[in-house]
């Protein structure tokens, strides 16, 4: 990877100076530069996305900061600021959301300040307990990824949709599901489709499990069990991440949804080769 987002998130468009976001990435996430047009840069992400960005959102990682030599850490915070000093009375440096990537500056301090670096330069303070080390797969056991998996998903609920968002700020479906695996180290691809080459492969119906997901013409889901899934609808009456039912018999059941099911689709069995990196 030959740049970093330098911005809390930014927005990935199809063509430069165009109002149309494709995807959002966030702090810290890496990416290669494939060309270049009038301060645009068209980039593919270290996820395999790729889309149009304004220049002044990267840095080249050829100029090499304390960010790049740091130990990382995850924001797991749904907002968190990242300030001056290690004091609540102090100025705010950039507010990261859930899933930026910051690199650790030593131990946490006795009043529970961890000192961080952002990958533009800056040094800054953030509440430790905000923050988690970047997740890895190696040693945990299918079940407890599942869990893991759709809590994360359920701790976006209540978030607007946003057409492109990836963030707690605004998300689409395809975000959600993404970013619920990418929080515990799984990388998955970003649209809503099973697509060659990427973790997910498709299962039979009656194989889905919790954290499975559920693809619907121009959708996707995250099944929780018992019927139940959840996503991020722009569907009127919602507009935000929830829980829908394929229950008839639920009062939360989407009949145009449950009965256009066009896939289902695991990570499991896991490979090593799902593991998400910024390498």
């Amino acid at each position: 990877m030959n740049t970093v987002f330098v911005n809390s998130m930014t927005d990935l468009f199809d063509q430069p100076n165009s109002t149309e976001r494709v995807d959002q990435a966030l702090c810290g996430t890496t990416a290669n530069i494939l060309e270049q047009s009038s301060g645009w840069y068209y980039l593919e992400t270290c996820y395999g996305y790729r889309g149009w960005v304004q220049k002044s959102r990267m840095r080249p990682v050829a100029k090499r900061n304390t960010w790049d030599l740091a130990p990382k850490l995850i924001v797991l915070q749904a907002m968190a600021d990242v300030l001056i000093e290690p004091r609540v009375q102090s100025a705010c440096l950039i507010t990261a959301v859930r899933g930026c990537i910051l690199g650790q500056f030593g131990a946490v301090s006795q009043n529970g300040w961890q000192h961080v670096c952002l990958p533009g330069g800056e040094a800054g303070w953030i509440p430790a307990a905000f923050l988690s080390k970047m997740p890895k797969i190696d040693g945990v056991s299918e079940k407890e990824l599942r869990e893991r998996v759709t809590r994360s998903a359920l701790s976006y609920l209540g978030t607007q949709y946003r057409w492109g968002g990836k963030s707690p700020a605004g998300i689409d479906c395809s975000g959600l599901v993404q970013m619920a695996y990418q929080l515990n180290g799984v990388s998955i691809w970003r649209d809503a489709e099973i697509k060659p080459g990427f973790a997910i492969h498709e299962i039979d119906k009656s194989q889905m499990k919790s954290a499975d997901l559920l693809y619907f013409p121009g959708h996707v889901a995250m099944y929780l069990g018992n019927g139940k899934f959840v996503h991020a609808t722009g569907h009127i009456g919602d507009n935000c991440v929830t829980i829908s039912s394929l229950d008839p018999y639920n009062d939360i059941y989407r009949k145009d949804l449950a009965e256009n099911i066009t896939a289902v689709g695991s990570v499991f069995p896991l490979t090593k080769a799902a593991a998400f990196t910024i390498d």
